[in-house]
């Protein structure tokens, strides 16, 4: 794996009106090149920064999504979700920021909600803000939509937060997450393996109410019984902990000055 960050695009940052400068957008693709420039392009509009991680593409994502002013993290194979997660939180923990927001490349989210999960954050001081599509789950896959609420429940319990959507791509992570999480899973459980050691670490987690963007086209990586039998195995070396572990209590912020 070869993975590198483009530092001349950093220096080339503009201020726009209405970016939020301590925001940094993450965006794992593979095979995006028919929807990146857009999803770059937008996501720019509310961030200063924004970070495609190039899973092992074969077609130009990657050129593409330079060419439309991201930085690149690039993987000579495909790795998996989880692994491109996993390379971008590793190159940003030397970073200063607030928060970045995970959203993925196939145009299913929409940029202009990264103000909505910042103003979440801020408001009810979260480490975690995930976006959530199951009051509208319009257009979600039937199978889909079984198995994103009842694995949603499950990860809810093991959480102690209760959480719609646990399976949703697009969130919101403080730098804290990113400090204290390193990802090990490479694939799509690692949405809820996040979760889980979020909650271990007394970490605050909300949502908010999102619309994906189910077009004709669009095509999903995700595998359901192969994807569903990896989170099996994710939440079966968990429960146990689960059951016999106390959650330590969030930790005290310190008193602001005035």
């Amino acid at each position: 794996m070869v993975m590198f960050l483009d530092p001349e695009q950093r220096a080339q940052r503009s201020r726009r009106r209405g970016q939020y400068d301590d925001v940094i957008a993450i965006i794992p693709a593979y095979n995006a090149a028919e929807t990146i420039h857009e999803v770059v392009y937008r996501a720019r509009r509310k961030v200063a920064r924004c970070i495609v991680v190039d899973d092992g593409s074969t077609d130009e994502t990657g050129t593409r999504a330079k060419r439309t002013g991201a930085e690149l993290i690039v993987h000579t194979s495909n790795r998996g979700k989880g692994a491109a997660i996993r390379s971008a939180f590793m190159c940003l923990r030397a970073t200063e920021f607030a928060y970045a927001v995970l959203l993925d490349a196939d145009g299913q989210h929409d940029p202009a909600d990264i103000g909505r999960f910042v103003d979440a954050a801020r408001r009810q001081n979260a480490d975690i803000v995930v976006g959530s599509r199951m009051a509208n789950p319009e257009g979600m896959p039937w199978l889909r939509r079984v198995t994103n609420r009842s694995m949603s429940r499950l990860i809810s319990w093991m959480c102690g937060t209760r959480l719609a959507d646990t399976q949703s791509g697009y969130r919101l992570l403080s730098k804290r997450v990113l400090d204290t999480i390193t990802p090990v899973k490479d694939n799509f459980e690692v949405e809820s393996e996040i979760l889980l050691k979020a909650a271990r670490h007394g970490m605050i987690m909300t949502e908010i109410p999102i619309r994906s963007i189910y077009d004709a086209h669009h095509t999903s990586h995700i595998r359901p019984v192969r994807d569903t039998l990896r989170f099996l195995r994710l939440i079966g070396g968990l429960v146990l902990l689960r059951l016999f572990y106390r959650r330590p209590a969030p930790p005290v912020d310190p008193p602001q000055k005035r």
